[in-house]
């Protein structure tokens, strides 16, 4: 799918230069290798504490303040090979900071152990702030410390090799971040170090701490690369609470269910993909669209962004890389590599556009090869698939994927629409880029058919609007198949002046597509216009400000795999609210969004009976909210914002 022109079926994408990209990242980090503290005397605004520090002895002096000006909190995660006492909590200030920073010391799990505020500090440099009680820690154990601020100074690439102080080590995804009020800071953002360090006396073998005014241990050389100016954490707020869900099956609820297809059930109908896992009820299909697979790398960095499948493949793609690496594809026709990690073909896409609505016949070229139809005075769309899916080898029993776009969502009837949706496929989905697309709300016969104009145009809940619209339709045959979501991850149209979508307004996207009923995401990959063109936004650096956002959102929803793949209940929590209700092992699951024209701001979410607790987790947020007169009330604080409440009753 070409966002740009509405083709693209047979675009060549050029391999990815990965090795280029691996010089670049080289040439940029200066390893100057600095080794780190042990038993140190470290200056505070308050006084002074003894203690093993992991950067006590670091030179900062060239670490620059970061542009981002977001609160955020930020953490140094860390074990020790020793119980003991953590004393106080250390943080590199930026300069022209003037706010107070609270400092928290956590769990593994998200749980805060300590807080405190200090109350004075200096203009600069480190900060030590003692605890106002000694927190006790485990040997071998994780914890977290970290303090909340809206300006930081951070080194990328830092945690590349590990850092050893004593008993006190931290390495690889140890600079974690969590955007927000304060929430529990599990994000990470290329093995970054955002100066946060800790106190840490060891505990003697009855169990009170060692002196340390003796002799200091030898500390490791652990390497530390220096300074890189901009590390920013993504947009995206990340505190991950565990969902397992409590044991046991809540009280059905006496309401209806939302149609649906059957969820892992609807896939057991093919033995590709029923041999492939897709019963699963811990899996749930998330895509990118037309990407090309080559090597071990391509591979890996597409499961690190939270990808478990391919729909599209260029024609040199490697698919035993695909095959080893469990991940999936909808492979396009004629394709002669097809083996057991294809759990479809794909069979059309965007024909109601290119080929338009109507019984005539096809004439073989695609756009921009010549005449489409034989008949200029009638389309030849429906010709179109029907031709595309004879070209699936005769017997073979993998699913079927459709994907349309405008002609479907806006300019046909219900149906001719209806016979694009239900004709061929057994998985749907349908391209509309309502963050991106420059006329999509402005062209009369598009958004403003369904109310949304230039005022409430670049929303998350527009991408539901395009779910509930292909819902419709697939309904309209007695049948059901799953709807996919798509959504773009960068600037997929040729105008420059185009909107690009951000990391935020993606999670967005696909979270509201999800409440209304997506049974997959899938990802557009490419850039045609803007300041960076790409056809692998999420490998390359196109995607480097998105990238972690997606990948955030992407862990979330396999993470809620086994609640997602079970069939919703009907209730309407608030009219202006877009909200999905799921029962999943002894809880319920409110997923709650802003519609497209409600302003932002505090709401209310009416329970339905049945549904009852003192009190709601919010999931990803490391908070509760009480539950009074049946009801949540919560804030929205942007149009994206989403929250997913855990009731147990």
């Amino acid at each position: 799918m070409d966002a740009g022109t509405g083709r693209g079926r047979r675009r060549m994408l050029r391999r990815p230069t990965g090795r280029r990209g691996r010089l670049v990242m080289i040439g940029a980090v200066l390893l100057s290798f600095l080794a780190t503290a042990t038993v140190v005397t470290a200056s505070s605004a308050d006084q002074q504490v003894n203690g093993y520090t992991l950067f006590a002895e670091a030179d900062v002096s060239k670490v620059a303040v970061d542009p981002d000006t977001r609160p955020v909190e930020l953490g140094v995660r860390f074990t020790s090979d020793s119980a003991g006492v953590i004393t106080a909590v250390r943080f590199l200030k930026a300069k022209g900071d003037r706010s107070a920073h609270r400092v928290s010391v956590w769990d593994a799990a998200g749980k805060r152990l300590a807080t405190t505020t200090p109350k004075r500090e200096s203009r600069s440099g480190w900060q030590h702030v003692p605890l106002p009680e000694p927190v006790e820690i485990e040997a071998g154990e994780t914890y977290v410390v970290s303090y909340h601020t809206a300006r930081y100074r951070a080194t990328q690439r830092y945690f590349e090799r590990q850092v050893t102080s004593g008993p006190l080590s931290a390495v690889g995804t140890a600079g974690v971040y969590a955007y927000g009020s304060g929430g529990f800071p599990e994000q990470t953002w290329q093995s970054s170090n955002y100066w946060v360090d800790l106190a840490f006396e060891p505990a003697q073998e009855g169990g009170r701490p060692e002196p340390t005014t003796g002799p200091s241990a030898s500390p490791s050389a652990s390497a530390t690369p220096s300074a890189s100016p901009s590390a920013s954490p993504t947009g995206t707020p990340t505190a991950s609470p565990s969902t397992s869900p409590t044991s046991g099956t809540p009280a059905a609820l006496d309401l209806p269910r939302v149609p649906w297809e059957g969820g892992p059930a609807f896939y057991a109908n093919f033995p590709q993909a029923r041999a492939s896992g897709w019963t699963d009820p811990s899996f749930f299909p998330i895509g990118v669209w037309y990407e090309g697979v080559y090597t071990q790398e391509d591979i890996d960095r597409d499961k690190g962004a939270g990808l478990n499948t391919y729909v599209m493949l260029t024609d040199q793609s490697d698919v035993s890389l695909i095959r080893r690496n469990d991940m999936y594809a909808f492979i396009p026709q004629p394709f002669s590599n097809r083996g057991n990690e294809s759990v479809g073909w794909v069979i059309g896409d965007e024909a109601d556009m290119w080929g338009g609505p109507g019984n005539g016949t096809w004439t073989g070229n695609y756009p921009g090869q010549g005449p489409i139809c034989t008949s200029s005075r009638e389309g030849c769309g429906l010709d179109v698939m029907k031709k595309e899916s004879a070209t699936v080898p005769a017997g073979d029993q993998g699913m079927r994927y459709a994907n349309y776009g405008k002609g479907v969502m806006f300019w046909q009837s219900d149906t001719d629409a209806s016979k694009f949706v239900n004709g061929f496929s057994s998985v749907v989905s349908n391209d509309i880029y309502w963050y991106t697309d420059p006329h999509v709300c402005t062209a009369p016969a598009e958004g403003p058919t369904y109310g949304v104009n230039k005022d409430n145009c670049r929303r998350a809940a527009n991408y539901g609007l395009t779910m509930q619209r292909m819902r419709e339709l697939d309904a309209m045959d007695g049948k059901r198949q799953p709807v996919w979501a798509f959504v773009e991850v960068g600037h997929p149209f040729t105008e420059d002046w185009a909107p690009t979508i951000n990391g935020d307004q993606i999670a967005g996207a696909v979270m509201n597509s999800v409440i209304n009923e997506a049974r997959g995401i899938q990802y557009f990959n490419h850039n045609f216009g803007g300041p960076c063109i790409s056809q692998h936004v999420l490998r390359e650096r196109c995607g480097d400000a998105v990238r972690p956002a997606v990948t955030e959102v992407n862990k979330r929803v396999t993470s809620l795999a086994p609640v997602l793949n079970t069939q919703s209940y009907q209730w309407e929590f608030n009219n202006g609210l877009d909200a999905m209700l799921k029962a999943h092992d002894g809880s319920f699951y409110v997923f709650a969004m802003l519609g497209k024209d409600t302003a932002t701001g505090a709401h209310s979410l009416a329970l339905p009976p049945g549904v009852n607790g003192a009190q709601a987790e919010v999931l990803f947020e490391n908070r509760t909210v009480p539950i009074s007169g049946g009801a949540i009330r919560d804030t929205f604080a942007q149009e994206f914002t989403y929250h997913i409440y855990k009731i147990t009753p």
